[in-house]
């Protein structure tokens, strides 16, 4: 785990550890770390801590053996990281499914303005039944999926799901799916894993790896990956899918998909609603994705492989984002 730790008078006061990921780009493999927490004690704040923490990461590693950098900035982030180089665009939506509002408003983030609070618990209050009574008329009217068993995996069958990737063939910078990437993402304690995968005449045609978490009083269900993320698996294989997904996941306060291989209408049809869309848009800023060459020259950045990864479409499940 690549880490800076910024101490003063023998205490850690700040630290900035990475995620490492393989990433595919162009025609080849590289290494990207994805700075995932920067953590700087309250009473060294404004001291450039921060400052100092990444000059010495990016100094510490330029040589190798990362080649690349990727991250999803809060707002407080994004001058520090402007100030580094980072180029930012925007990032990957979110879907989700609220099935407990008023639960969800009850542990907002206190940063929020007083005034939105007290309008959101209020909102929260009449929101839960009508949240509840809309979801039940969507899963009613949405057909399952004909000819398609889905089976339940506790844990994650790495094997299977490396065996279902479609490859490194496709144009967009992606995390490399193999069984050691499955066996090391979804190892955190925290999680509650369950692998959902679609049969059609006993073949295996794609899965959902689905975590389960208690953070912060809320409980969520996140759909962290989908295999395979190009586009040749039919819709109703999703629907089939995603039919015990929701139905295993009644308790949850969220639901959450991450942009991906499953199409938009299928995820109406099972009541999700966009990061960027109405309603949820009003209260909650699109995501960033910032990305940084590793190595740079008198002239400025240098590409990664051939391949400039500021300019290319980024593909990303919320297993690839610290965030998840």
């Amino acid at each position: 785990i690549p880490m800076v730790v910024a101490e003063c008078d023998g205490e850690v006061v700040g630290a900035e550890p990475c995620l490492a990921f393989r990433v595919r780009l162009g025609e080849e493999t590289v290494l990207a770390f994805q700075p995932a927490d920067w953590v700087v004690h309250p009473d060294h704040r404004e001291r450039g801590v921060f400052t100092g923490m990444t000059e010495r990461l990016l100094e510490r590693y330029s040589d190798g053996p990362a080649q690349l950098y990727f991250n999803f900035p809060t707002a407080a982030l994004v001058p520090g990281l402007e100030s580094f180089d980072w180029t930012l665009r925007d990032g990957p939506r979110t879907h989700y499914r609220v099935q407990n509002p008023q639960r969800l408003v009850r542990h907002e983030s206190s940063s929020k303005r007083e005034f939105r609070s007290i309008a959101s618990r209020h909102l929260g209050r009449l929101a839960t039944p009508l949240a509840r009574g809309y979801l039940s008329v969507r899963d009613r009217l949405r057909r399952d999926g004909a000819g398609i068993a889905v089976e339940r995996h506790h844990g994650v069958p790495a094997d299977l799901l490396a065996g279902l990737s479609d490859g490194e063939g496709r144009d967009a910078v992606h995390v490399v799916r193999d069984t050691d990437y499955y066996r090391w993402r979804f190892a955190n304690p925290r999680w509650e894993t369950t692998t959902y995968v679609a049969r059609r005449d006993e073949r295996a045609v794609a899965a959902c790896v689905v975590c389960r978490e208690q953070r912060g009083g809320i409980l969520t269900t996140a759909v962290l990956d989908t295999v395979p993320r190009g586009d040749g698996v039919a819709p109703e294989v999703f629907e089939a899918l995603l039919t015990p997904i929701v139905a295993d996941a009644a308790d949850s306060d969220v639901v959450k998909v991450g942009e991906g291989p499953i199409p938009s209408s299928v995820l109406d049809a099972f009541g999700f609603r966009a990061s960027d869309a109405f309603p949820l848009s009003m209260l909650s800023a699109r995501s960033v994705l910032a990305v940084r060459p590793a190595h740079r020259s008198a002239d400025g950045p240098v590409d990664v492989a051939g391949v400039d990864p500021t300019d290319r479409e980024w593909e990303l499940a919320l297993a690839d984002r610290d965030v998840a």
